[in-house]
């Protein structure tokens, strides 16, 4: 893997610690996407197994490896992707997740036709470890309401994000204290309706096997949320949870048809 000198237009991170099983599968569909300007800066954060291997294995010239030979953990990780980026946008990925084949374009696209955005996530596909539909996260494209939104709870899927490349890191914080400090700042962050990750749910996984320490942070998250000034309206609340309603209404009908045998899920 040689160090890409040009200057590309995205900056696609992904940490990995001990992703040999899923890791091969995630990055080609890194690699495979449509939109092909990027860089995609791998960090090996101390793996004991086989990860470094599948990732030296890639010649794709695009990949940056940066290998820790001690475990700094996600967030550490993430931050030295950071620090390298070139990219006008970074976009996450994660080891154990798939994504759609047009992910990097559309949103490249969004966030090139709506300036007055920062961040924006996706929808996603909820799946096992073997690669079998859960459920379903249809997000809505709205920021206004995501904001108000995010002062009860993460509402934005982290793996799915990408951001305008602006003096971003986590400072030792997990991903709903950065939605926090964005909107402190005066940063619009919203989520599109397109479904363009499969979100992989599995014992190993970092949502569940640090799933104590997460919802601590998040409480704590919370707590700064609401010191925050509120200058949504009470008539804006109403419209907003009933906004909210219908759109849990028609996520809902939507799972029926996912579920049902002549539909015919994205691959």
């Amino acid at each position: 893997m040689k160090k890409n000198h040009k200057i590309p237009k995205i900056s696609a991170i992904m940490p990995v610690y001990n992703g040999e099983k899923f890791l091969e599968e995630s990055l080609k569909t890194i690699l495979n996407q449509t939109f092909k300007d990027f860089e995609l800066i791998i960090i090996n954060d101390g793996s004991t197994d086989n990860s470094l291997k599948i990732i030296k294995k890639n010649k794709d010239k695009r990949v940056i490896l940066i290998n820790n030979k001690k475990n700094k953990g996600s967030v550490l990780a993430i931050d030295a992707g950071f620090k390298i980026a070139k990219g006008k946008y970074i976009a996450i990925f994660t080891q154990d997740d798939l994504s759609h084949p047009k992910r990097l374009e559309i949103e490249f696209n969004y966030l090139e036709n709506h300036p007055h955005i920062f961040l924006v996530g996706t929808s996603a596909i909820l799946i096992d470890e073997n690669g079998k539909e859960i459920s379903r996260f249809r997000k809505y494209d709205d920021y206004k309401m995501l904001a108000w939104r995010l002062r009860k709870s993460n509402s934005i899927i982290f793996p799915s994000i990408m951001f305008r490349n602006e003096d971003v890191f986590f400072d030792g914080h997990y991903e709903y204290h950065l939605y926090y400090k964005l909107l402190k700042r005066g940063e619009n962050l919203t989520n599109i309706p397109n479904f363009l990750v499969k979100y992989r749910v599995h014992p190993k996984s970092e949502s569940i096997f640090d799933k104590k320490q997460q919802e601590h942070l998040r409480d704590e998250v919370i707590d700064k949320f609401r010191k925050l000034p509120d200058t949504v309206s009470a008539l804006k609340k109403v419209y907003f949870s009933v906004k909210l309603f219908m759109h849990y209404i028609r996520t809902i009908n939507e799972k029926k048809i996912f579920m049902s045998k002549k539909y015919k899920p994205y691959k």
